[in-house]
């Protein structure tokens, strides 16, 4: 089999080609429809524990990418706390590299306002 070192390579460089993919808004819909938001956030829970370089790496990206997904996307926010994403995005923020932490504080923002508006609407709806 492959080693475990080649895998993360591997791991790493598709993570890297999903960021380029999100970063257009065809590639972002694709994505929701292959149900990418519980895959990387499957990705996160894999290599929480890990403490690698190359776990920390994949951790960073997988964060990329969903941050990428995240963009002006209501959708984004019930599949990602479906998918547990908040437990492990406040984890990343104590323990992941300088760049995960930034990026995982920074999406746990974009989920709490997102979270905040949604539920301001509902309010102020009638039924």
């Amino acid at each position: 089999g492959i080693a475990q070192d080649e895998r993360s390579k591997i791991g790493s460089k598709a993570l890297i080609t999903l960021c380029n993919i999100a970063a257009i808004s065809e590639g972002r819909k694709a994505l929701f429809d292959a149900n990418a938001v519980a895959t990387l956030v499957d990705i996160l829970a894999k290599h929480q524990k890990n403490r690698s370089t190359a776990s920390e790496e994949m951790q960073e990206q997988a964060v990329a990418v969903l941050l990428l997904l995240s963009q002006n996307n209501l959708r984004f926010v019930s599949l990602a706390m479906q998918a547990g994403a908040v437990d492990l995005l406040v984890s990343l923020c104590e323990h992941g590299n300088s760049r995960a932490k930034e990026k995982a504080s920074t999406l746990l923002n974009i989920i709490r306002e997102i979270s905040s508006n949604e539920e301001e609407c509902s309010d102020s709806i009638l039924p």
